[in-house]
């Protein structure tokens, strides 16, 4: 904001100056000093030399007159300060006219100041003032330079700008991204439909909106999901994000070869090396290891077929293995929860709250076992396997909410170190926030 406030007085500098210049150049140099100025003088001593000599004739005229009994004595008095009065008139109007000339160097600079606040102040209320100083909190936030009193504004601003200017689809994008990260899935899903509705070519946003529908539907291929997914692909065969959940949801179907293929091709659009990298790695040595167990030939490299529906399966327990986290998840009996009241199961990094891997269900669903593993992470390039330590949280969300309110329960944070992953734990939700 600095910046923004350095280039408008750069602007008006200059305008303040050019304003301000004939005021300031007068006092520096004495009038005598320059032509115009002399001539001035000149011409002003030469006005009151004149009225002077006037007086005086004028004077020595009604002298004559009393002398030679004209007029009287009384009579010359009388004329004589009628003479005087009429000089003194002729003189004050002189020096008013010759002070026109300060009144003016008054107002240019009543001027020089008043234009620029006026500009601040049209800036401020006509301008794009909020929109420059939103787009520098969020990249403020993107470096990771805010808290969370700063992160719940920059949301609640992305809202309200939504709503004001419901045809900005970039804020609105970006309060999506936001609210997914963020765990508040209907939001995010929300905010996805609307853009995807307007702008139904954007395939990375379509395969972003699959990805928000696949973690509100507790991280299950629903039928939705499945389309928007096929929708993707059929435009961009490359679009990782998409590629990842056909790979899920070919490994859900037990079709390991089909997972194993398409997770390759999406390490092929990855960056090597990075975290979403190694995730994908990780799904395509899953997807290896379930066809030796199989009896899979490696060799029949078929193609991948195209995501087909197929109906929401729950981990088994024997899928939790080195990378991977299983669950047991029960509901306090003196808890009262509608059945329908969101839970929220989900591992987070010592150093972060965000997510590295989240199962949602309900309270009818429990007790319940569920697998936390990268098939469960929320953003690519974030998973459990990329951390040496985990807190393992259990909640019921009483209000919907994905972020932790008051009024919620939560269970015991458990701690893991990586080598205590394939160890099961029990979580019980019995404590209200």
């Amino acid at each position: 904001m600095i910046e923004l406030w350095l280039m408008l007085g750069a602007l008006l500098l200059p305008l303040a100056v050019c304003i301000a210049w004939p005021m300031l150049r007068r006092p520096r140099k004495p009038v005598a000093d320059s032509e115009g100025g002399a001539a001035d003088n000149a011409a002003e001593s030469i006005a009151r030399s004149t009225q002077a000599a006037l007086f005086r004739e004028h004077e020595a005229e009604l002298e004559a007159s009393r002398a030679s009994g004209a007029i009287s004595e009384k009579e010359f008095k009388t004329l004589r300060a009628e003479m005087a009065r009429k000089l003194m008139v002729e003189e004050h109007a002189s020096y008013r006219l010759s002070g026109v000339r300060g009144g003016g160097r008054g107002l240019l600079f009543v001027l020089a100041f008043a234009i620029p606040f006026c500009a601040v102040g049209l800036y401020l209320s006509w301008g794009a003032h909020g929109d420059v100083a939103l787009y520098r909190d969020i990249v403020s936030s993107q470096s990771g330079a805010t808290d969370s009193v700063a992160e719940a504004s920059i949301t609640q601003r992305l809202r309200e700008r939504a709503e004001s200017h419901p045809d900005d689809l970039s804020s609105r994008y970006v309060l999506a991204q936001r609210l997914l990260v963020s765990n508040d899935l209907s939001g995010a899903v929300k905010q996805y439909r609307y853009i995807v509705a307007r702008q139904p070519q954007a395939t990375h946003i379509r395969a972003e909106l699959a990805q928000a529908l696949f973690f509100a539907s507790g991280s299950k291929m629903t039928d939705e999901v499945t389309d928007q997914v096929n929708q993707v692909l059929e435009g961009d065969p490359n679009n990782g994000t998409a590629l990842g959940l056909a790979g899920i949801a070919a490994f859900e179907r037990e079709e390991f070869r089909a997972a194993r293929d398409y997770w390759r091709k999406a390490l092929a659009q990855t960056t090597s090396g990075s975290g979403a990298a190694q995730a994908l790695s990780a799904g395509v040595a899953r997807a290896e290891r379930a066809m030796a167990e199989a009896g899979m030939d490696d060799d029949a490299d078929a193609p991948a077929s195209a995501v087909v529906a197929s109906s929401p399966q729950q981990p088994s327990s024997d899928a939790a293995g080195a990378d991977s986290i299983r669950v047991q998840v029960s509901l306090s009996p003196a808890i009262d929860a509608a059945p329908d009241t969101p839970v929220f199961i989900y591992a987070r990094g010592t150093d972060s709250p965000m997510p590295l891997a989240i199962v949602r269900l309900t309270a009818a669903d429990l007790p319940a076992e569920v697998v936390l593993d990268e098939s469960r992470a929320m953003m690519p390039g974030r998973s459990i396997e990329t951390v040496d330590q985990v807190q393992v949280l259990a909640r019921l969300a009483v209000k919907g909410n994905a972020r932790p309110a008051p009024g919620d329960w939560q269970g015991d944070v458990v701690t893991l170190k990586r080598a205590e992953f394939a160890q099961p734990i029990a979580i019980t939700i019995d404590t209200e926030l």
